[in-house]
């Protein structure tokens, strides 16, 4: 009786889909070589208006909403509801507690003194480029807004479709937005995450959108039985892919628009179509590959949960902080050949990876490595903030 009850409740425990694991993988992978090639090699060498190189560009450029998308689509998976429907409270704490860390660890990162005691000595130009908004804030924020509508809903279906509702919306509007001067009637951190024209490189119109699509692929997800995701699941991508990047690519070539002179590859919500598309396409194939790596689920599993580490520490080893440099600042920058570059991206890539691997094992096998360490990162944070 008691082995018939365990095996009841294990085959009843939901499955985790480890295809989205190694989605968000790779993802970070190609970040990572991205940013250092970017950052290392000289414009020479990386003509991005030729083969291969616009190609290398426009695939830079699904990092983001692939990563966006897959947190929407984890969300559905990890945040159990309460039999009544209701979100548990501590979840809903720590999901926004989480969602308010990505925005301070996105401010830290950039912050514009040596000192918070030099704060009021920090110009005009500082602060603009203090409140620019990156994929961090971008991330916090719509974490924050999915939640909260998560928690106003009683089922996931629900949510899936109100969510889809507000991604249509926000692609809708993006063109809309792009034409706005949003600091005319709104301070400068705030009207920072409503446009690129004082230099942020994401903002919530359109990238918020990704993250609410994210939860309508998790709820499909979730729906399909666990033991038949990896058959049907890339079906469903393939076929919702090829729709939106008919749409998209339809929709960009149609001669008539309603929509005012706008920036096309950051606004237009065709392009993001196309985006979202190739997203989804990227994870069919990924999920048939994924049978040839499963040996390698529980390693990739857990590099995925360092993806907040993973793309921190990369930033730091090549841009470094307010209080140190990194290994692209000063004359490196923009300085290397494409082998020399390349040499770096695979060294920049293994270090990350394998200190993220290191971290995650001490911090699960031993509780007080786990509070030295953030007692320690609290300590230097609070020497460099106020000494």
């Amino acid at each position: 009786m008691a082995t018939a009850d365990t095996t009841a409740i294990t085959s009843s425990k939901p499955q985790r889909f480890y295809i989205l694991d190694l989605v968000r993988l790779m993802a970070m992978v190609m970040m990572m070589q991205g940013h250092t090639l970017d950052a290392m090699v000289s414009p020479q060498y990386l003509n991005l208006a030729e083969f291969p190189w616009n190609i290398w560009h426009f695939l830079r450029g699904l990092t983001a909403p692939t990563f966006l998308i897959i947190s929407g689509a984890v969300q559905v998976f990890a945040t159990k509801r309460n039999a009544d429907g209701t979100i548990p409270t501590n979840i809903l704490s720590k999901r926004i507690e989480w969602g308010v860390m990505l925005i301070g660890i996105a401010y830290l990162l950039v912050f514009p003194a040596n000192r918070v005691f030099d704060l009021p000595f920090v110009p005009p130009d500082g602060w603009r480029a203090f409140f620019q908004t990156n994929i961090l804030h971008v991330s916090g924020v719509t974490l924050i807004l999915t939640m909260l509508l998560m928690n106003a809903t009683k089922n996931n279906r629900t949510f899936a479709v109100i969510s889809l509702v507000i991604a249509a919306c926000i692609l809708a509007l993006s063109p809309v937005a792009d034409t706005v001067n949003w600091f005319a009637f709104m301070p400068e951190w705030m009207g920072a995450y409503f446009t690129f024209k004082h230099g942020s490189l994401f903002t919530l119109l359109p990238f918020a959108a990704y993250m609410f699509v994210g939860v309508g692929i998790g709820t499909l997800l979730q729906e399909i039985p666990a033991n038949e995701r990896e058959r049907r699941f890339p079906l469903y991508a393939f076929a919702i892919g090829a729709l939106c990047l008919a749409l998209g690519i339809a929709g960009t070539y149609l001669p008539l628009t309603f929509y005012p002179q706008h920036d096309y590859y950051l606004a237009s919500p065709h392009f993001a179509l196309i985006r979202i598309g190739c997203v989804l396409v990227f994870m069919g194939i990924l999920t048939y590959l994924y049978r040839f790596t499963r040996r390698f689920e529980e390693y990739y599993s857990r590099l995925g949960k360092k993806s907040l580490y993973i793309y921190t520490a990369h930033l730091v080893l090549l841009f470094g902080t307010p209080w140190f440099g990194g290994i692209a600042r000063g004359t490196a920058y923009r300085s290397l050949t494409l082998a020399e570059g390349a040499i770096v991206a695979v060294a920049v890539v293994s270090l990350t990876l394998v200190s993220a691997y290191i971290l995650d094992y001490y911090q699960r096998n031993s509780q007080p490595i786990r509070k030295g360490i953030r007692f320690s990162l609290t300590a230097i944070l609070l020497y460099a903030l106020l000494v």
